[in-house]
């Protein structure tokens, strides 16, 4: 981390996305509390933030965030107020325009398309609706994020380095380039890209202007190699030239490197954490719901992309298939709800409780509940969890990444069975030490718990290790090196030439 300190000395860091690293919650007393966010992203890049004082643009979250914007000249908050280590100039618009850019656009037509989740037969409708919300709100606000960025750039004398992140900043690196035609662009997709032949579901003027917007980054990221080869077959139509071979694309005279970074977990931290006081407190309830019996777990936000249905489906399945193990065997999920303003997620939640409802009342038996449900589970008891699973479910139809895969398997103390998706991007990693499914295939999944039940200590005990290997080789820290070693290589380049 030293030489990327060294290498920013004289460049103004600047990270823009949806979600800051840093939420404000208003106090009875009328004082801000500042609450640091969540997730890998910011536990990597926020000790670099700090170190450059740089700056990290984000969208107003919460009314403590439109609080602190007000009070501060241009919404350009100090963390800390203090002594500031880094600002966060906060982008706020009106919550119809927000609504439109996030809650029709970003989500779900975007995540449905990337994840696969649109039924074509019958869904989406892109309707005037969507048409209307595509300008009106996702245009809009990225638009308000360039302007913020150019704004900031112009008030650090260094040189500024711009690192957007994910697709709901699509549009924002045309618009900056628009303004600053020589900084350096670069960002990173966390979720997965698709097919271009199912891509085309969106129109095709917004097809053109994400693609476009995208190209007029010097470095788009990926974590799998499948979304760059994705990514680099849906720029043919739009680009001078696309070559496969070097992962780079040629567009209005300028190269832009396409390439996977995976990204993965703080190993140590994890391991720390799973030893503190907090965590250890939480085992009890752990035990408690554990007993004698074989624990089957998942932890999932309740998106749709997770696959939590199919997962009960083929839980159901196993039992019926196998009583000998009815009473021997417990399923405890976790997890929250998400984006509650979009009816599918709704729906979908609805159709997660109804399925465990379903399955408990056909199983259940004096002292044995086969499913345990803990919706909105903090994280230290997911920590305590993971440590004391004997099967990991993670089947999501589509995911970037998935973290989860990572996180259970580093913590884990009990030679835990990682049942996994083979349309996860952790599975590019970790395939050769779980057991892989389908996601769609129920039935394969039913097996996989079969087999993770009678799997004998030996076995296990070389899966986990495998798993906790591979992991612990490449931890989150390789991947935000990787990605600043590539930008220094751009910027030695540029000296060159």
């Amino acid at each position: 981390m030293r030489e990327i300190d060294r290498f920013l000395e004289d460049k103004h860091l600047m990270v823009a996305s949806n979600r800051g690293p840093v939420e404000f919650h208003e106090m009875d007393d009328g004082n801000l509390e500042g609450r640091r966010g969540a997730g890998g992203l910011v536990s990597t890049l926020l000790p670099i933030m700090e170190t450059v004082k740089g700056t990290w643009i984000a969208s107003t979250m919460t009314p403590g965030d439109k609080v602190a914007a007000e009070r501060f000249a241009d919404g350009r908050v100090p963390v800390p107020e203090d002594e500031p280590k880094f600002w966060v100039p906060f982008v706020s618009v009106d919550p119809e325009s927000y609504e439109d850019y996030y809650s029709v656009i970003s989500n779900p037509l975007l995540w449905f398309v990337q994840h696969y989740m649109w039924n074509p037969p019958y869904t989406p409708e892109i309707d005037d609706k969507i048409h209307k919300a595509w300008k009106n709100g996702y245009v809009h606000v990225n638009k308000r994020f360039a302007d913020k960025v150019v704004e900031e750039s112009k008030l650090n004398e260094k040189e500024a380095l711009i690192i957007l992140q994910d697709y709901h900043l699509y549009l924002c690196p045309a618009y900056i380039r628009e303004k600053l035609e020589d900084n350096f662009l670069s960002q990173f997709i966390h979720i997965p890209w698709p097919q271009p032949e199912y891509f085309c579901i969106l129109p095709d003027y917004m097809k053109e202007a994400i693609v476009t917007g995208l190209l007029s980054n010097d470095i788009v990221g990926f974590h799998i190699e499948k979304y760059v080869k994705n990514f680099l077959r849906t720029c043919e139509d739009y680009a001078d030239h696309v070559d496969f071979e070097s992962n780079t694309v040629n567009y209005k005279g300028r190269e832009i490197l396409v390439k996977s970074y995976p990204i993965s977990v703080d190993y140590e931290g994890l391991e720390e954490l799973s030893r503190t006081e907090e965590v250890l407190k939480k085992e009890k309830t752990i035990h408690e719901i554990k007993g004698d019996s074989f624990l089957i777990y998942r932890t999932d936000r309740a998106d749709l992309s997770k696959n939590i249905v199919r997962g009960f489906r083929a839980y159901d399945l196993f039992l019926e298939k196998h009583p000998e193990f009815h009473g021997k065997v417990k399923f405890l999920t976790t997890g929250k709800p998400t984006r509650q303003q979009i009816k599918e997620y709704r729906d979908y939640r609805m159709e997660i409780h109804k399925i465990v409802g379903h399955i408990n009342a056909k199983y259940s038996k004096e002292g044995w509940k086969p499913i345990e449900e803990i919706f909105k589970a903090d994280y230290l008891l997911v920590t305590a969890a993971f440590k004391h699973y004997d099967c990991l479910m993670v089947n999501p139809i589509c995911d970037g990444m998935n973290i989860v895969s990572k996180e259970g398997s580093v913590v884990n103390e009990n030679n835990g069975v990682l049942i996994l998706s083979e349309h996860a991007g952790s599975y590019e990693e970790l395939k050769e030490h779980s057991l892989n499914v389908n996601p769609f295939d129920v039935t394969q999944t039913a097996e996989a718990l079969h087999k993770a039940v009678k799997m004998n200590e030996s076995e296990r005990e070389k899966r986990i290790n495998g798993l906790k290997w591979i992991i612990k080789k490449r931890n989150i820290y390789h991947w935000i090196t990787e990605q600043f070693n590539d930008i220094e290589e751009f910027f030695n380049n540029k000296i060159k030439e």
